[in-house]
């Protein structure tokens, strides 16, 4: 398993989510403060701190690592284009790469590599991204641009294109593209200039333990400190009650309701401790508790008092009255349909059957059975039988008459009548006669109102209320409606059953108080409720300094989260595991093809304040710093190296890019970087930016020699923007054969819009191009008369081509000789005589002097190659 992998599957298995989240950013070299504060609040939230802002940990993953690729899956570059707000970059540029082989862009300081090196960068995700990538600081309009670009792909052998934008994840595709730039040396150099190897990934590990846990600890450190959680400001709490054993055992673990539950006083509680204290400053407590015992007696006295009238016109009392009336009257009702029935059969005298006949038959049957018929039935019927109220004989129809009367008046409904009646109107008279008022005296009136001020009020609406619903009840029955009785007022029993209470309450304390011992206990009950009430002010304030022990708490346990030792030991495993044979075998060759090999740099581990490092070390009999002992180029061959042999240990298949990897090297090393990146191109696109003229001229001459496929472009600027892309070399760099293309080309241009009299702007375009046809006759010595045997500032002859530099007569000399003078009479070398002021040849004499060049040329090449000369093509008109 490579180590990024081994790297990732750890930190999944061993690291919190929010550690995990710091290896990303430390991958994608985005730890900034900002990131260190949203660390030190997602390690919080682990513990339970939550974060007001909400930041959630996103955790590494196999996205967030540059992916080492092999051949067959690595991502081909065709083209940048569509680059957007970098810079000053010109609009519109197409930056093609050579999909295999070698890619050279060349420009000056200034010309924009820069802005399209910074992009490559941050979308191929490069080892080093401190290197921001900005819009045009030179337009204040362009602040808030975001630069972006497209990126032309090719991938298993098909075409896409991905976008790349800033402050978005990179295209993942990209991640194969390895950048190596002076920024780029990431551990090969470290921050001392030391020269330093760590395996990709392992610095990762090493900082997570470091750097990030220590500078987390710090902020941890200083919260802790500025997290106040001692206790002096309660001190005066602090005693043999329930409040003082609260606040010595007061801990993180101490809840809010523990607090309030002594905290939170009641009116029952205060009350309480105000008799407390006058019991205990009572001097005869014995008779201030008879004292509280008549007065309970009283309360209760009075509110039996008041049960007792209120039982009189309460709703059930009334509910009753109601149904005992609604049966009377019902029972009379079917008195009196009874009545009219037995008057229904015959005639007979008014009121038959009614109230007063009743009586008066009641009469007669007394007077019948006491002393007329003693000891017969009633009526008594036989032959002799008289009436008993009109003494005369009882005649056949007179008798059944009078047992008709007697039926009537036995059966139950006129009884039932004559009951009702009756208990109505007995309870009516109790209603009526019983006496509901409560009377208080004024002593009894004094002393609810020293007990409760109120009650007093309640006791008068009561009672008032009470004649009322009397008054009422007698005038429903009379009426016989009961809807809509008067409504209670407010129960004054209430009051006066809690006074009653109260008062015994305290006589019972009083009763206490009278006992040494009991008076003892009376003593600890108030002083526990005075320090409740002292307690009570400062609740908030405890449960603050609770809230903050909590805080403090789960920042000491944010400790475990930051110790070092478990990280730093997983790195020195990675660290050997990682650095093998293979590895140092490839720095070796990397070495030699550098030439560096004799510098005797060699790899070993090494353990500094506990952090393991493997180090590239020379091999000197007097220990040294390295930094004192080799140059910069020394060094940025090395780390060149380095970088070289990581990728081939990783069997690394991507492309990679260059920014000026000959930085600080001299033409001998430069020559090697050369040589070992065309031979890099064999196996991998490679990419190459730089400004050095020397190193370009040697990645020609590889080219040239190894024939390899190759794409070069350079840029300059147009306008006020830089990064202008031209395919090609810059015209100092081109060859004989490339400047006249180049010539014809602007001839062709110049020849369509020639005027007969030309401006100066006119004039001096075509001193321009005699300029570079003089450049060109000079070229063609170098490039054609001696064959690029001899070039300059290139440290070697090219002594194989010697044999076709033969021949060359006293025509072909003559014949350079006038062109180049022809070139020198037009150009601006001179300071010409404004009295002469002779006019710039026509575009078609520049035709003619560059045909006669390239005939020239051409000639001097048959020759060379044993072939006949060609005549010289007429120019265009």
């Amino acid at each position: 398993m490579a180590l990024l992998d081994e790297i990732l599957t750890w930190s999944k298995a061993d690291l919190k989510p929010w550690q995990q989240d710091a290896a990303r950013r430390l991958f994608q070299q985005t730890l900034t403060t900002t990131a260190l504060d949203d660390l030190y609040a997602m390690m919080k939230e682990s513990v339970g701190l939550p974060d007001p802002n909400n930041r959630k940990p996103e955790p590494l993953d196999q996205q967030h690592l540059p992916v080492t690729a092999t051949k067959d899956d690595a991502v081909v570059l065709t083209a940048l284009r569509d680059v957007k707000n970098v810079n000053r970059l010109a609009a519109s540029q197409i930056l093609s790469f050579a999909p295999k082989g070698l890619t050279v862009i060349y420009g000056g300081n200034g010309s924009g590599k820069s802005g399209y090196a910074r992009v490559l960068k941050r979308a191929c995700r490069s080892r080093d991204s401190s290197e921001d990538v900005r819009p045009n600081a030179m337009s204040k309009a362009s602040a808030a641009l975001i630069p972006q670009a497209s990126f032309e792909i090719q991938l298993g052998g098909k075409s896409s294109t991905v976008i790349w934008q800033k402050g978005k994840a990179s295209p993942a595709e990209l991640a194969t593209v390895a950048v190596f730039d002076t920024h780029c040396a990431r551990a090969y150099l470290d921050q001392q200039q030391e020269i330093a190897y760590l395996p990709f990934g392992l610095d990762v590990v090493e900082n997570l333990a470091q750097i990030v846990l220590p500078k987390i600890l710090e902020k941890l450190n200083a919260e802790i400190l500025a997290t106040v959680t001692t206790k002096e400001s309660f001190n005066h709490l602090v005693g043999t009650t329930k409040v003082g054993a609260l606040l010595s055992a007061l801990s993180e673990k101490t809840t809010v309701s523990d607090v309030d539950a002594l905290a939170q006083m009641n009116a029952d509680d205060t009350r309480k401790m105000v008799d407390l204290e006058k019991t205990l400053n009572e001097s005869d407590p014995n008779a201030k508790a008879k004292e509280l015992k008549l007065a309970a007696a009283r309360m209760t006295g009075l509110k039996t008092k008041i049960e007792s009238a209120t039982a009189w016109v309460k709703d059930e009392s009334i509910q009753k009255l109601r149904t005992m009336d609604m049966e009377t009257q019902t029972a009379l009702a079917a008195e009196i349909a009874a009545a009219t029935a037995l008057r229904s059969g015959e005639a007979l005298l008014p009121g038959t059957g009614d109230i007063i006949w009743k009586t008066l038959f009641q009469a007669a049957k007394e007077f019948s059975i006491d002393a007329a018929y003693p000891g017969k039935d009633f009526p008594h019927i036989h032959d002799d039988s008289q009436c008993v109220l009109c003494q005369q004989k009882i005649e056949p129809d007179a008798a059944a008459r009078m047992q008709r009367f007697e039926a009537y008046v036995q059966e139950n409904v006129a009884k039932v009548a004559n009951d009702k009646r009756s208990a109505c109107a007995a309870a009516l008279t109790k209603i009526r006669s019983v006496v509901l008022a409560l009377d208080l005296d004024d002593a009894l009136i004094e002393e609810l109102n020293q007990l409760d001020i109120a009650v007093v009020a309640e006791i008068n609406a009561f009672d008032a209320l009470v004649q009322s619903r009397r008054t009422w009840l007698l005038a429903a029955q009379e009426k016989h409606s009961w809807d809509n009785p008067p409504a209670f007022p407010v129960d004054p029993c209430i009051r006066l059953k809690t006074l009653a209470e109260s008062l015994t309450a305290q006589e019972k304390i009083y009763e206490q108080a009278t006992d040494d011992k009991q008076k003892l206990v009376l003593k600890a009950e108030l002083e526990e409720l005075k320090a409740r009430a002292a307690l009570t002010p400062h609740r908030q304030a405890i449960i603050d300094l609770i809230e903050r022990m909590r805080i403090k708490s789960l920042l000491n346990k944010c400790k475990n989260d930051l110790k070092t030792k478990p990280i730093s030991d997983k790195a020195k495993e990675f660290a050997s595991n990682a650095v093998t044979a293979p590895l140092r075998a490839a720095l070796k060759e990397e070495f030699e093809a550098l030439g560096v090999s004799a510098l005797m740099p060699k790899l070993s581990e090494s353990v500094e304040r506990g952090k393991m490092k493997h180090k590239l070390e020379l091999d000197l009999e007097i220990q040294a710093q390295i930094r004192e002992i080799l140059s910069e180029g020394e060094q940025r061959s090395i780390a060149l190296g380095s970088f070289l042999a990581e990728l081939r240990t990783g069997g690394h298949g991507g492309g990679i890019v260059f920014d000026d990897p000959v930085s600080s090297l001299d033409h001998f090393r430069r020559q090697n970087v050369a040589q070992r990146l065309v031979l890099e191109a064999k196996a991998r696109q490679v990419i190459i930016f730089t400004h050095d003229t020397s190193f370009l001229g040697d990645l020609q001459d590889l080219i040239q020699k190894t024939n390899i496929d190759h794409i070069i472009h350079h840029l300059e600027w147009e306008g006020e923007f830089s990064g202008k892309i031209s395919t090609g070399l810059p015209w100092l760099h081109q060859t004989f054969k490339g400047r006249i293309d180049e010539l014809e080309q602007a001839q062709s241009k110049l020849a369509k819009s020639w005027p007969q009299y030309p401006n100066d702007e006119q004039s001096a375009a075509m001193r321009t191009q005699y300029s570079k046809a003089r450049a060109t006759i000079e070229r063609s010595i170098q490039d054609i008369v001696f064959n690029g045997v001899v070039v300059r500032y290139r440290d070697w002859i090219k002594v194989g081509d010697l044999h076709k530099v033969v021949g060359f007569d006293a025509k072909e000399c003559s014949e350079i000789e006038r062109l180049h003078k022809i070139c020198c009479d037009v150009i601006d070398g001179h300071d010409s005589s404004s009295g002469k002021n002779a006019p710039v040849p026509s575009a078609a004499d520049l035709g003619k002097l560059i045909a006669e060049l390239a005939a020239l040329g051409e000639a001097i090449r048959n020759r060379q190659n044993k072939k006949p000369p060609v005549t010289a093509a007429a120019p265009k008109q």
